[in-house]
């Protein structure tokens, strides 16, 4: 029982290999029995152990635990584990061909899968850095695998940049082992507390956020998120936006409570980061006229969100961010699915070529609609929990309170943008859908109504030990700040983002070269360096 998580590791694994080496169809269904035994496993293993986390600490090959391999589950890693079984499920039905090529594509799309399950319940830094590797490796295959000249250069962008940032995040392993003699998380956690003075482990964090500030698609390190969701497929999209970004927030999340023993002060900055992040994110969103590229910003600024929650040492304010994470995984992966069936029928991304979507595609639209409901923070959806625990968590200090809500403003602005695709004739040539896309998109589009009420009527200690109740969608005040916000995003899109004015213009066309990326990198790590240990100085 307790080497569950290896086995659910390796089912996506050795599955991807016998799919790689048969290809055939036939063979390719073998993804899905492998999928749902993956599910039944992860349910068996949460239901024995839920409760008794220090029970699921296993260590492999008989080694000291300083030492060998081990993995280990606790809530957070559940609530990932959970997230990225639904959506790769998701993903899979969405995807499904019959087309020569997908056997291929499938190999990389469910060996991925296998390693990012192994990074979420790891709890050694170099297993760490392997899995992360491995997954920006697989990652740029599946951008570049259109094989187009705009996906390969997108898909080369990727790689480097994040292999900049992984190589930074290896060097702040080296510091901790020459510090602590061991890269065993648990190990350094328990002993964080007794280097809390030491310079190395200053040096050791700043490199590791600095890595994982990349993968996180932060400010000003996130320029590789619009080039991948850009050039990769929909659904490649959907997973880069929905779980691989939030995989660098994951580690964002472990690596704090790693050093947490050690008093590194890094709310003020990374909330800084994250305001940052969030409002250039959505003002480069606003100024696009690809449909894609929109999302893809949309993604950085919803990142920047939920930067200003897990900065926060109050759990209330945490808990949210980390539930934006789980709520934004999946409306934007239900959005990316979305713009793949627009593509599809349209043949453009450009919204201004894109009207009567309700007439067109009503099924369709009509989950669009519940997403773009849900991103915005409508009572009753998913997104109204996560952003108004967030932002009343931040009522006490006004500037943030208000730094969050015009954040939130910024994104109904963009959807605002969106939303005349709906509006319109009937485009003639719709193919028949695929119903399992249907169900696929019903499915998620279900999840942002069920999410949206559960976390408020059920309190669930396991996942969540903070309460949500306080969260009342019934209440006048909660649809009345819903609409204020709705209300300032529409004068906002009347009065300037129609007009289109050439500031407007210049940041859709504005593109940062590799090189000019590398500098920007470089010079984030300076600055952090400078700030931490100037605290460390003053302390």
């Amino acid at each position: 029982m307790v080497f569950l998580p290896v086995i659910i590791i390796f089912i996506p694994i050795l599955t991807s290999i016998l799919i790689y080496m048969f290809k055939s169809p036939k063979v390719n269904l073998l993804a899905f029995p492998a999928q749902a035994a993956m599910i039944v496993l992860a349910v068996i293993y949460y239901t024995r152990f839920i409760g008794d986390f220090d029970a699921t600490f296993i260590v492999l090959g008989g080694w000291d635990s300083r030492i060998g391999i081990s993995l280990v589950n606790d809530h957070l890693s559940m609530i990932f584990v959970s997230l990225a079984l639904f959506s790769w499920t998701m993903v899979l039905l969405y995807s499904y061909s019959a087309k020569k090529d997908y056997a291929t594509f499938l190999f990389f799309l469910m060996f991925l899968q296998g390693v990012f399950l192994g990074l979420l319940q790891t709890n050694d830094l170099f297993n760490a850095f392997v899995f992360v590797e491995l997954t920006t490796i697989v990652v740029t295959i599946l951008v570049a695998f259109k094989k187009t000249g705009d996906a390969m250069r997108s898909g080369i962008y990727y790689l480097l940049l994040n292999t900049s940032g992984v190589l930074l995040f290896l060097i702040g392993i080296v510091l901790i082992y020459n510090v602590f003699g061991s890269i065993n998380i648990r190990f350094v956690t328990e002993t964080a507390h007794l280097h809390k003075d030491s310079t190395i482990l200053v040096f050791a964090y700043i490199l590791m956020m600095a890595g994982i500030s990349v993968k996180s698609g932060l400010f000003p390190v996130f320029t590789w998120l619009p080039k991948a969701h850009g050039a990769a497929q929909s659904s490649v999209s959907a997973l880069l936006s929905g779980l691989i970004v939030k995989g660098g927030l994951y580690l964002f999340i472990r690596m704090n409570f790693m050093f947490e023993g050690a008093e590194i002060p890094y709310t003020a900055f990374f909330f800084a980061i994250g305001a940052l992040t969030a409002y250039i994110g959505i003002v480069f969103a606003i100024s696009q006229k690809d449909l894609k590229q929109m999302l893809a910003y949309s993604t950085v600024s919803q990142v920047g969100i939920i930067m200003m929650g897990l900065s926060s040492l109050d759990a209330q304010i945490f808990y949210g961010g980390v539930l934006h994470i789980l709520n934004h995984a999946i409306f934007k992966m239900l959005l990316f699915l979305i713009v793949g069936m627009i593509v599809r029928v349209y043949l453009t991304k450009n919204v201004d070529e894109i009207r009567g979507m309700f007439r067109t595609m009503p099924l369709v639209s009509l989950t669009m609609v519940v997403a773009m409901l849900a991103i915005t923070g409508m009572p009753f959806l998913n997104g109204y929990v996560s952003k108004s625990v967030i932002l009343y968590g931040h009522e006490a200090d006004p500037f943030r309170y208000w730094v969050v809500f015009i954040a939130n403003i910024g994104t109904a602005v963009l959807f605002l943008k969106i939303a005349p695709i709906l509006l319109g004739p009937k485009h003639l040539s719709y193919p028949i859908s695929h119903i399992r896309q249907d169900i696929v998109l019903v499915t998620l589009a279900m999840m942002l109504l069920v999410l949206g009420n559960y976390f408020i009527l059920v309190e669930d200690p396991q996942f969540f030990p903070v309460d949500f109740g306080h969260l009342s969608p019934l209440s006048l005040s909660a649809f009345l700040d819903y609409f204020v916000t709705i209300g300032l995003a529409f004068l906002v899109y009347r009065l300037v983002i129609v007009k289109d004015f050439a500031l407007t213009r210049s940041l859709r066309g504005f593109k940062l070269s590799f090189e000019h990326a590398n500098y920007l990198f470089v010079a984030y790590t300076v600055v952090m360096v400078a700030y931490f240990l100037l605290f460390q100085s003053v302390n």
